[in-house]
């Protein structure tokens, strides 16, 4: 294996992050398209280097990504035989032992890693660095924790780990545990207004472009909130809720309530807390109706209704049913079917043929599936426009990763010049140089914001275009996405700052004791 070192000119950020990672185990925070896989290069070829017999595995959440990654260090390294590999759930565990006994360089996904760690087909003990993209997966029971558990064990000295991430989430107590799961005790921050990336980056422009729902649909809004205003005042009466004010509570709030309640299950079986139970299941598929409606449209909530019509023997759904409002959003909802669209689609068409489609590529962000297609058969009976949908591996219907990379390789070569993508485009995987990128609908996380804003600028001035509908659900999301980057920001500094407390009290200790 000859590392072309030549070839490699990294950027001033690059390489002062890069002298941090030699000293420190970090958790490197850059945004999508500003070259984390060149900072794991450095510091895989760093620490080959400084240990010959040693080795490297980078994780990645899904096989396309691993490979993105490996073709990035194919760039500037020269396998001279099975010293680079790429493994995965589909490479037989018989083969993946062979692969272990030669390999300098592992890329895999963790589920692989940690399955080859409990049947002891590998082990870490000559592992010199790990890499975990997409390290804010990091939590509870996902596969980094034990993998980094068990490198702990097995290698206990010239250990070093890496943590990429875009955006680790904009909860301080996340990022503690993402540090504390995976042995990261230093958190290197840059954005795009950071003097050292400027010279790097291309602006964004930002663009909100603001929508009113039409009156027959803001008439089924209306239904559909006196009957979760009746639910909402109930619940409060029963000391479930402090208020009955749904603007002031969030959706999170009751999946709580229910997860609450249907814990007591195990010690009660009262018919109050079965009522309660049904009270909040009501509640939040009316919070779900309401959503539909606002951010995607008719169709889609006609869909719900009718799932709802179908699972009648579910005690909630009965109750909704059998409810007036209820009842007359949903023939409100049906007699509007083939009379009124969002207003969204005709924004949609109007944003893309607007700006030059045979020369520009646009990426359309969705959160729903069925959105998805809809927008691309939309899109697909105008002239010009060449959608294709881009989903998740999930259903039915889901895109195999081959599927995917195959896609994205169409779209680049300009087979296609609109990719509609669900939140499976938002991580990780590198999609070729992308004009505008326009956000169906924002959503209410900073991370994804951060992610899919990513998507653009990469070789010129990008363009992102948020589409919402003025008071409503939309509208709330774009503040809330605001307010979570915001706090992402804050919380990354003050762990941080924490991070630098702790490292500087355990030197003075050492400095103390070593006096004595």
């Amino acid at each position: 294996m000859i590392f072309l070192r030549e070839r490699l000119k990294p950027r001033l950020y690059q390489e002062k992050i890069f002298n941090t990672c030699v000293k420190s185990n970090c958790l490197v925070v850059l945004p999508t398209g500003l070259g984390k896989t060149i900072i794991a290069l450095m510091l895989a070829m760093h620490a080959l280097n400084r240990d010959k017999t040693s080795n490297v595995v980078f994780l990645a959440p899904t096989k396309p990504l691993i490979e993105q990654h490996k073709r990035t260090f194919d760039e500037f390294i020269h396998d001279e035989g099975g010293e680079i590999i790429v493994l995965s759930g589909e490479t037989p565990p018989d083969e993946r032992m062979k692969f272990y006994a030669n390999a300098r360089i592992i890329f895999a996904t963790p589920q692989t890693i940690e399955n080859d760690l409990l049947t002891r087909k590998l082990t870490l003990a000559k592992t010199s660095l790990v890499v975990f993209d997409e390290c804010h997966r990091g939590v509870g029971d996902y596969a980094y924790t034990f993998i980094n558990k068990v490198y702990n064990k097995q290698r206990d000295a010239n250990r070093k780990i890496l943590g990429l991430s875009a955006s680790p989430g904009s909860d301080k107590a996340k990022i503690i545990e993402v540090c504390k799961n995976l042995g990261l005790n230093e958190i290197v921050h840059m954005d795009e207004s950071d003097i050292d990336v400027k010279p790097y980056v291309n602006e964004k422009e930002i663009n909100k472009v603001e929508l009113v729902l039409p009156k027959e649909l803001e008439n089924v809004k209306n239904s559909l909130e006196v009957s979760l205003k009746k639910r909402l005042i109930i619940m409060k009466n029963k000391n479930l809720l402090k208020t009955s004010d749904s603007s002031k509570i969030s959706k999170r709030v009751f999946l709580g309530i229910q997860r609450e309640l249907q814990l007591k299950l195990k010690d009660e079986k009262s018919a109050e807390l079965f009522e309660n139970i049904s009270l909040v299941s009501e509640v939040i598929k009316i919070l779900y109706a309401l959503e539909l409606l606002q951010t995607q449209g008719v169709k889609p909530l006609i869909s719900y209704f009718e799932k709802m019509k179908k699972q009648y023997n579910i005690k909630s759904n009965r109750t909704l049913l059998s409810d007036e409002d209820f009842r007359e959003a949903m023939v409100q909802t049906f007699n509007v079917e083939d009379k009124v669209e969002h207003p969204k689609f005709n924004a949609l068409k109007e944003i893309v043929l607007n700006n030059e489609p045979k020369k520009n590529k646009f990426i359309i962000f969705t959160n729903y599936r069925d959105t998805g297609k809809r927008v691309v058969n939309y899109l697909a009976d105008i002239k010009g426009l060449n959608p294709v949908l881009f989903i998740g591996q999930a259903g039915k219907e889901g895109l195999s990763q081959k599927e995917q990379v195959n896609i994205i390789k169409d779209f680049d070569a300009g087979f296609y010049n609109i990719l509609v993508a669900t939140s499976v485009a938002e991580e990780g995987l590198h999609i070729p140089s992308v004009d505008y990128a326009i956000f169906f609908e924002p959503v209410p996380s900073g991370l994804r914001m951060i992610q899919r804003r990513g998507r653009v600028g990469r070789t010129k001035i990008g363009k992102v275009i948020v589409m919402y509908t003025k008071g409503c659900i939309d509208e709330k999301y774009l503040y809330i996405s605001k307010a979570k980057e915001k706090r992402m920001k804050e919380a990354i500094l003050e762990v941080k700052d924490a991070l630098n407390d702790l490292k500087q009290s355990t030197l003075e200790a050492f400095s103390k004791n070593d006096n004595r």
